[in-house]
């Protein structure tokens, strides 16, 4: 497994790494695509070496995978309360973001300057 595990890793890394990459698929697309096409290719790998240790303890059954064909049932599948988030997410925006704000029109009313 530690085998299937760093091609795991590397097949992820070049993803975020491309994903990052704000302008590189304008900039630089084949490199881009080469890059995403070598992360699909240890992903593959990763499945092969999966199979294969499956199959070494007997199981050639199809391996039951979760539906994840759209974000809420990715995020339930993951353990994500997205209504606690939401609800978290405006407490914050009731409570901290008028506080910051305020805070900002205190100091910047101390500013010599007013218009540029």
């Amino acid at each position: 497994m530690a085998n299937t595990l760093k091609l795991l890793r590397g097949a992820q890394w070049r993803w975020d790494y491309v994903a990052a990459s704000h302008g590189a698929s304008f900039h630089a697309p084949f490199e881009s695509g080469r890059i995403i096409a070598l992360g699909l290719e240890k992903a593959q790998e990763a499945r092969i070496e999966v199979a294969r240790v499956l199959a070494s303890m007997g199981y050639s059954s199809p391996v039951p995978l979760p539906d994840i064909s759209s974000k809420e049932k990715a995020q339930e599948f993951i353990g994500i309360n997205s209504k606690e988030l939401k609800a978290k997410k405006n407490i914050f925006l009731d409570t901290i973001i008028p506080q910051w704000l305020k805070t900002a029109q205190e100091r910047e009313a101390n500013y010599p300057t007013k218009n540029i």
